[in-house]
């Protein structure tokens, strides 16, 4: 870290709204599109096991353009907090807002929200199990290939949004490259075990 402290710009319910809006933007989408994606990511996360929500939801006989607006209504006002400070996003509904976000979308927001406390944020990629050489050789490739393209970028702008993307595609080709160093830390140690063996 470089020693200066940074300082947040915006709440972090501010940080989420925005990132919220763009996703939206981005995608052209309502903002009862959006509210639905949250609402499945909700059950699909097995959120409503840990903290019950009463969401709004489809059935039949029932009008769905009502369940979206409903929530989509309820969702914007967890995350006004400009004109009010009261009925906010709880804060148990944070990691099921970010976990409906896009990566790079979560990625930034986690980023921002986090920065002012000391803390560097990357993605955690699972390994391959048990992946062939050739399945890695072609993850790695794939994956270094398209951070070296996004980090190229960087010459021709400086914006948020370029950062972010270098940064997701930069810690992609990383965790790529180190499933691949397993693979051959594995592949040692087979062969050390093998070595004993015969010797």
């Amino acid at each position: 870290m470089n020693g200066m402290r940074q300082i947040p710009q915006q709440t972090w319910i501010g940080v989420v709204r925005n990132a919220v809006q763009r996703w939206r933007q981005r995608e052209r989408w309502t903002l009862e599109a959006v509210a639905d994606q949250i609402v499945a990511h909700y059950y699909e996360s097995g959120a409503d096991g840990v903290w019950l929500v009463e969401f709004q939801r489809t059935a039949p006989g029932r009008d769905p353009m009502r369940a979206l607006k409903t929530n989509s209504e309820r969702i914007a006002r967890w995350l006004d907090d400009q004109t009010k400070d009261s009925s906010l996003l709880p804060v148990n509904m944070l990691p099921v807002v970010l976990g409906a976000l896009p990566m790079d979308l979560r990625l930034a927001c986690v980023t921002e929200m986090m920065g002012p406390l000391g803390f560097d944020v990357a993605i955690a990629k699972p390994g391959i199990p048990d992946a062939t050489h050739a399945a890695l050789v072609a993850a790695a490739a794939k994956e270094a290939g398209e951070a070296v393209a996004a980090f190229s970028l960087l010459a021709d702008g400086m914006s948020q949004p370029v950062l972010m993307r270098a940064k997701v595609e930069l810690e992609e080709g990383r965790a790529a490259l180190c499933d691949a160093i397993n693979h051959v830390d594995g592949l040692l140690t087979e062969t050390r075990n093998e070595t004993r063996f015969r010797g």
